[in-house]
């Protein structure tokens, strides 16, 4: 299967799509995940932050009543008094029993304000560092000069059930971001790694669904190759006996005219199968003969010389125009660039109204002998243009079965092509002409 061209690229355009679907599948599942972890840890440090505030909070609002008591348990909780908020800028305390213990190594602070959102004590971080916020908002996230994010919740305090104060307890973020710092990297560097297994088990994948497919496929061709074979042997035996017939017959000319019908068909047919079993054995790349350097001046001089009777008969003017000074070799097989090159003309020959012209150029490139075929026929539409190259598909039936066309000679020229590691473009406007442009690796001389 790797062979084979068309159900290579196949494959490789299967792989590479699921590739794809399964990349995004992965990306949002990652963000997903990345979602619910991001959501769970910010749960938990508000749930646990919370808990810390609300058992502060039942320990502060009864002392925030008498002052005594306060000052007392400020000195609990290392908490600054600040008679001015200036008093409160020159250094920070940290914090200790209870708070560390609920800490476990992370940054709180205590603030408590005043009913007119001044502050009356401190407790972690320096006031400079994290401005105070207003306590109209429960939840918080701040940043301190650092670029340390904080979370902070607030609480109210009441005395004799007027509003008095204000409770602020906030804790690092410092643990959050480095856990989501590190589920990034583990996502963005995990992606590029499961696609690549993703691209190797597609490819794999791609191959196994395709097996009875290309199975199936080579049947056929083994069907065509084997019926090609066994179409051959009983048309030449006819072909001998309408011949010796023909010879000998002493009927009345009508019989002869009977038999030159029969002939005739006879010989279309063998065209339509040695035609059958060349595209076979092109598929199965059974044509192994070595490659050796084809002079493509001599070719179309050639060609033209043998063509010019079919122009002749058809009223077609038949030219050709050698637009290089040296000759240009390619390497291949000889006999099947002259069938290439013949359909080609061919073609044009019989796409073409009588008056008309075919002209064959010969010119090169850097790389690539280039070969252009250029009539004044009927032209092919655009919805033609991409299958004319097809098996067996003629753009005007009618007047292929005049002429006499399988509708493989394109075919074959196509494929022929795609052995020399060749390609064939057309150029085509209706009732202008086509142009059919043949470029084959340039090889070198003898």
């Amino acid at each position: 299967m790797k062979h084979n061209p068309i159900f290579h690229q196949t494959r490789l355009r299967l792989a590479a799509w699921y590739t794809l679907v399964m990349g995004g599948i992965l990306g949002l599942s990652g963000l997903g995940v990345y979602s619910v972890v991001a959501h769970a840890y910010q749960e938990t440090i508000d749930q646990g932050l919370e808990s810390v505030t609300k058992a502060l909070h039942q320990s502060i609002e009864p002392a925030w009543q008498q002052p005594g008591h306060l000052e007392e348990l400020a000195k609990e909780l290392s908490l600054k008094l600040c008679i001015t908020q200036t008093n409160c800028l020159p250094k920070t305390t940290i914090i200790q029993q209870p708070i560390a213990e609920a800490a476990n190594g992370v940054n709180y602070y205590i603030r408590l304000l005043d009913r007119s959102e001044k502050l009356f004590a401190i407790a972690g971080i320096s006031f400079d560092k994290l401005p105070i916020t207003s306590p109209s908002k429960h939840w918080q996230i701040l940043t301190d000069s650092d670029g340390i994010r904080y979370r902070q919740i607030t609480l109210p305090l009441y005395t004799q059930n007027q509003l008095s104060g204000y409770l602020q307890v906030a804790r690092s973020l410092t643990d959050l971001d480095q856990h989501l710092t590190y589920l990034r990297l583990t996502l963005v560097l995990g992606l590029p790694i499961s696609m690549i297994f993703v691209g190797l088990s597609s490819w794999w994948l791609a191959g196994r669904a395709m097996q009875p497919v290309y199975h199936t496929y080579q049947q056929m061709q083994q069907f065509t190759a084997d019926a090609a074979h066994e179409f051959r042997t009983p048309l030449a035996a006819m072909y001998s006996t309408i011949e010796a017939a023909i010879k000998l017959q002493q009927e009345p000319k009508s019989n002869n005219g009977l038999l030159d019908v029969l002939k005739r068909q006879n010989r279309r047919l063998s065209q339509l199968v040695g035609d059958l079993l060349l595209l076979t054995r092109i598929d199965q790349k059974q044509l192994t003969q070595e490659y050796q350097p084809c002079c493509l001046n001599d070719l179309i001089s050639d060609l033209i010389e043998e063509l010019a009777f079919l122009a002749v008969e058809t009223q077609i003017h038949l030219y050709k125009q050698i637009q290089v000074s040296e000759k240009l070799y390619v390497m291949g097989n000889e006999e099947q660039l002259y069938r290439l090159i013949s359909n080609l003309i061919i073609n044009a020959i019989q796409a073409t109204a009588s008056g008309g012209t075919v002209t064959v150029f010969l010119e090169h490139s850097e790389r690539y002998a280039i070969i252009k075929v250029q009539d004044t026929g009927i032209g092919i539409a655009v919805e033609h243009q991409g299958r004319i190259f097809d098996r067996f598909y003629r753009v005007e039936r009618d007047r292929s079965r005049t002429s006499g066309g399988s509708g493989l000679g394109l075919a074959i020229a196509w494929a022929i092509a795609l052995a020399h590691k060749g390609s064939i473009q057309i150029q085509s406007q209706l009732n202008v002409g086509s142009t059919f442009i043949l470029r084959l690796p340039l090889g070198t001389s003898k």
